[in-house]
């Protein structure tokens, strides 16, 4: 008789903000929604993806503006309830290339970070507007720009309880409009973000197949090494 018993487990570790990942409220809002408070119903809703790829290849420090998000409204209609207001900046061919991904040759010094993210005129006009929206996300590793050096994107929208998304991928591969975005995180309790398993549903049945867009990256490898 040939044994085919097989048993194996291992472990990892890891920063819960690394790679593709979900920042909950109290990452930057004391008694803020930790992962475990955040409800099912918040990680998942419409796509609305803004574009901004076109600028950000000549500046990266370009923002999400009002004006981006306007413009958004009078090309799609209404920011819908529940959305994923996702910045594609085109930032994710970048992985993964550290120095590339946070716009630095001394990627180690935060204050020479150079890469996009939502300005916070345009998140406070989220917040203010279309108050029903669950998360904002980029393909950058911050919805603040890299230059920021108070955070106020972050705050903003932790102290509205929405969900922040980062370092997503493949945001090019998914309609501006029209997909289901998913973002499931670990459920670690107390913890202020979490890996993320990210994928959008195409609604048109005609659509490509389904984009799955949150991957193992150098950054998750690198923070799992540091951190350990």
């Amino acid at each position: 008789m040939v044994d085919i018993f097989r048993y194996e487990s291992n472990s990892f570790s890891m920063a819960e903000h690394g790679g593709t990942h979900l920042d909950a409220p109290a990452h930057f809002w004391k008694g803020g929604w930790r992962v475990h408070d955040i409800p099912l119903t918040r990680f998942i809703g419409p796509g609305v993806v803004i574009d901004i790829s076109a600028r950000a290849q000549q500046n990266p420090d370009a923002q999400v503006e009002v004006a981006d998000l306007l413009k958004w409204e009078e090309d799609h209609g209404k920011i819908p309830e529940r959305a994923m207001v996702l910045m594609n900046s085109g930032w994710s061919q970048r992985w993964p290339n550290k120095t590339l991904v946070f716009g630095s040759r001394t990627p180690d010094d935060s204050s020479t970070f150079h890469f996009p993210g939502f300005s916070p005129k345009a998140s406070q006009w989220l917040v203010d507007n279309r108050k029903h929206i669950n998360a904002i996300g980029v393909d950058t590793p911050s919805v603040d720009y890299g230059q920021s050096r108070d955070f106020e994107t972050h705050v903003i929208t932790a102290g509205a309880s929405l969900v922040c998304l980062e370092n997503i991928a493949h945001l090019d591969k998914i309609p501006v409009k029209g997909a289901t975005i998913n973002a499931i995180p670990m459920k670690i309790r107390d913890g202020s973000g979490a890996p993320v398993r990210m994928f959008a549903i195409m609604n048109n049945v005609n659509a490509a197949q389904d984009v799955h867009f949150a991957k193992i990256s150098f950054l998750v490898i690198l923070v799992a090494i540091t951190f350990t």
